[in-house]
C-alpha cells in the first residue's frame, strides 16, 4: 500500500476558459481537481469537463468558492488552492511531494514571476519575494498547499469576497506560528496584463493600502467597492 498523501487541487473560476486548459494540462499527477465555478458564461464549465476535473457549483466570489471546493475534496490528505490564470512550474508536483513528506504540519507556497518582461515585471517579483520573507504573507495567486487536517482546524476559507488568501495566511500565523508557513522551489507564473494595464506601481501601490485598511478593520464590501473602482 502505498504511504503517498493524497491531494486535491482546488480552482476557483470565473470566465477562464482561455487560461483553464492548459492549467488543467499541468494538473495530471494530482489525486483530483475540483473546479469551483461562480457562475461563468463562457466555455469555462466545458473546459473543465475537458480536463477531467469535479465541478463545484453554486458560489460566487473566491472566498465563497474557494471554500465550497474544499467540502468538494473529500478523502483528500492536502489541498493545493491555485488561480485559474496561474501556470504552475515544471516541477510543481515534486515540490509538493517534497512537502508533504518531509513538512506535514505547515502550510506552503510557490514562488512567484511576473509573465512579463521589463523593470517593473522584475521588482513586483522581488518586492513579493521579500514582503514573504519578511512578513510571511504570500498572496493567493502563489497557490496554498496544506493538510486537510491544517485547513479544518483553521475552519476553512471565510466567504468574503475580497482578502480571503489575507485572512487565511493571518489566522494561520496567529494559531499555529509563522515557522509553520514555507516557501517552496518553483516559481508560479502570473499573468500581468491587468497590473501593465492599470500601472503597475499605482495597483500595488492601491493594494497594500487596501490591505492595510483590511487589517484595521474597514468593512470588506467597503473595500471590495474601491478595489472594482
Amino acid at each position: 500500500m502505498s504511504n503517498t498523501p493524497t491531494l486535491c487541487v482546488i480552482i476557483p473560476t470565473w470566465n477562464a476558459a482561455a487560461s483553464l486548459p492548459a492549467l488543467l494540462a499541468q494538473l495530471g499527477e494530482a489525486d483530483r481537481i475540483v473546479v469551483a465555478d461562480g457562475g461563468s458564461k463562457d466555455e469555462t464549465i466545458s473546459a473543465a469537463i475537458k480536463g477531467g476535473a469535479m465541478l463545484a457549483m453554486g458560489a460566487k466570489g473566491r472566498g465563497p468558492q474557494l471554500a465550497l471546493g474544499a467540502r468538494h475534496a473529500l478523502g483528500s490528505d492536502w489541498l493545493l488552492f491555485i488561480h485559474a490564470d496561474n501556470r504552475l512550474p515544471d516541477s510543481w508536483y515534486k515540490s509538493a511531494l517534497h512537502h508533504m513528506t518531509r513538512h506535514p504540519k505547515s502550510a506552503a507556497y510557490y514562488g512567484y514571476q511576473a509573465d512579463a518582461k521589463g523593470f517593473w515585471p522584475r521588482f513586483m517579483d522581488v518586492w513579493i519575494g521579500m514582503r514573504c520573507q519578511w512578513w510571511g504573507l504570500p498572496y493567493g495567486d502563489q497557490g496554498l498547499l496544506m493538510s486537510r487536517a491544517m485547513y479544518d482546524a483553521l475552519k476553512g476559507y471565510a466567504e468574503i469576497p475580497l482578502f480571503e488568501d489575507v485572512d487565511m495566511i493571518d489566522r494561520l500565523k496567529a494559531k499555529f506560528g509563522r515557522t509553520k508557513l514555507r516557501g517552496m522551489r518553483g516559481r508560479m507564473v502570473m499573468n500581468v496584463e491587468k497590473y501593465e494595464r492599470d500601472g503597475i506601481w499605482k495597483t500595488g501601490w492601491r493594494n497594500l493600502r487596501l490591505m492595510k485598511d483590511f487589517h484595521q478593520g474597514v468593512p470588506v464590501q467597503e473595500l471590495q467597492a474601491r478595489y472594482r473602482s
